[in-house]
């Protein structure tokens, strides 16, 4: 409540600074509180008391609408439970697609539903499985002194696997009205990731690491096209001391327009980009970006599609340290090579 009186010029000035002084009181109180959450999670030397505290978070929930599903990826397959808690509204097909990000982010703040996921990265986990066992096979992928094709196919990526839940939205999709042939699901809220190892030049290192984020994702299918999106930002603690800490942010969106053959940013294109900045001083020490192009099947023959990314990652010094550095031995900007097929 503001309660307004004649005040002096020089009073009003004191009224103010001392509102700005208690805002920022409470501001560094809430980080404090955020801070020492992670920090005993990262000081966790073993994670299944955490995976147990997932799952039984999503166990905990009575009785109501769930679904299982699955997707099985070079980069990314995963398995996971979700469970509506109370139903929402469904989103028109015809809803523009930044009205659609916005309102999920809107929507966010009042959790309706959880998902508990479980993932891997078969690709790069089989890539630094050779490098340690099967060297020769390993080197026969060099095409130069300094590079490696596993390497250009793996860089960048860091998590071998791990299980999340996330407690906030789960909103399905509808047709517009007099249209039919249509699927689709959005997800947003707060998001606990958790998970051991780390990969590194196709190196797996000791690792207990978590995440907390923010995120919106989803996938929106008609019968000409299909759209997927993931944009998150958050902080990713480590309990490897050679591994610095870090806030991030990562904007992902992939599209295929199954009637069209054209190239463009917007259609049967993707576009990923990843930055990290170390906890302590805000210094960047990772950038990712890659643009895909896709190649689909036309409307009939929609079953398999492929698409090709390229790209570049640059890793800052700062973001190893100790022996780890001197494990590393890529450059600091490396390129990246992405050819996926899609179902």
């Amino acid at each position: 409540m503001i309660f307004v009186t004649k005040e002096k010029k020089g009073d009003e000035k004191k009224g103010t600074s001392l509102i700005f002084s208690k805002t920022k009181k409470r501001g560094r109180f809430w980080f404090s509180h955020f801070h020492s959450f992670f920090a005993k999670i990262s000081q966790m030397k073993k994670i299944r008391p955490w995976l147990f505290m997932l799952f039984s978070c999503a166990a905990a929930f009575g009785a109501s609408a769930r679904d299982f599903g699955w997707k099985g990826d070079p980069y990314y397959s995963y398995a996971s439970f979700s469970q509506i808690l109370r139903s929402e509204k469904t989103i028109t097909q015809s809803a523009s697609e930044a009205s659609l990000y916005i309102n999920l982010l809107k929507e966010s703040i009042r959790p309706g539903a959880i998902l508990l996921e479980i993932f891997a990265s078969p690709l790069p986990y089989a890539a630094a499985h050779a490098k340690k066992h099967n060297s020769a096979l390993y080197e026969n992928f060099d095409f130069s002194s300094s590079g490696n094709l596993l390497n250009t196919l793996t860089a960048g990526e860091e998590d071998p696997w791990g299980a999340s839940l996330l407690i906030g939205k789960i909103v399905p999709f509808r047709p517009q009205k007099g249209k039919g042939g249509y699927m689709g699901i959005a997800y947003s809220g707060g998001l606990l990731t958790a998970g051991k190892k780390h990969f590194n030049n196709n190196v797996i290192y000791d690792d207990t690491w978590a995440e907390l984020e923010w995120k919106i994702k989803g996938v929106r299918i008609t019968r000409f096209s299909k759209q997927t999106w993931s944009f998150r930002t958050g902080l990713k603690l480590h309990d490897n001391p050679a591994i610095s800490d870090s806030f991030y942010l990562s904007l992902f969106r992939d599209r295929m327009d199954y009637a069209l053959r054209r190239f463009s940013f917007w259609h049967n294109s993707s576009f990923d980009v990843f930055a990290a900045f170390r906890k302590e001083d805000l210094n960047p020490i990772k950038l990712q970006m890659l643009l895909g192009r896709n190649f689909p099947r036309s409307v009939k023959k929609r079953g398999m599609s492929y698409s090709v990314s390229v790209g570049i990652l640059w890793e800052g010094r700062r973001k190893y340290s100790g022996a780890m550095i001197e494990d590393n031995k890529n450059p600091s900007v490396q390129f990246i090579l992405r050819p996926t097929i899609k179902f």
